[in-house]
C-alpha cells in the first residue's frame, strides 16, 4: 500500500528546476530550504509556489524593522525582494527558474536611486513652483 501511495504521489508530481548564476547558493520553496543550485527535477505537488534565495521570515523580519522605523530594512526588502520568484508547478511539467544573484546584489542600489529621484523630483517641483509663484507676482 505505501509503495503505491508513493509512486501514485510521485505520478500526480511536477518538477522544479532552479539555476543561478552562482553556484551552490540556498534556495528556499516557501519557506522551506530543499538544497543548493542546481536544483534539477525537485519534485512538488501542483500548486504556486514562492522560490528564491531568502527564506519569507528575513523578509517579515525586514517588513518588521521597516515598520519600526528601520529605512536600512527597505534595502533589505529591496533585495529579498529581487531574490524571490513565483513559480507555477504543473502536474508532469518541469518548470524552469533561473535567479541572478548580481541582479539581488543591485537591487538596494537600484531602491536607493528611485528613492533619491523622487525627493529630488519632489524639490525640483517646489522650486520650480515658487519661482513660477515669483514670476508672476
Amino acid at each position: 500500500m505505501l509503495v503505491f501511495l508513493l509512486l501514485f504521489t510521485e505520478l500526480n508530481a511536477g518538477y522544479l528546476n532552479v539555476t543561478a548564476d552562482r553556484e551552490s547558493m540556498p534556495i528556499y520553496v516557501d519557506n522551506d530550504f530543499i538544497g543548493q543550485t542546481p536544483i534539477i527535477e525537485y519534485p512538488l505537488r501542483p500548486d504556486q509556489y514562492t522560490v528564491g534565495f531568502f527564506p519569507e521570515d528575513s523578509i517579515e523580519t525586514a517588513s518588521w524593522r521597516l515598520k519600526n522605523g528601520s529605512i536600512s530594512a527597505l534595502w533589505q526588502l529591496a533585495k529579498y525582494g529581487e531574490g524571490v520568484a513565483k513559480v507555477e508547478i504543473a502536474q508532469n511539467r518541469i518548470s524552469n527558474l533561473h535567479l541572478d544573484y548580481r541582479e539581488v546584489m543591485k537591487a538596494p542600489g537600484r531602491a536607493k536611486l528611485k528613492v533619491a529621484a523622487c525627493l529630488g523630483g519632489t524639490f525640483m517641483l517646489g522650486v520650480l513652483s515658487v519661482l513660477a509663484v515669483q514670476a508672476i507676482f
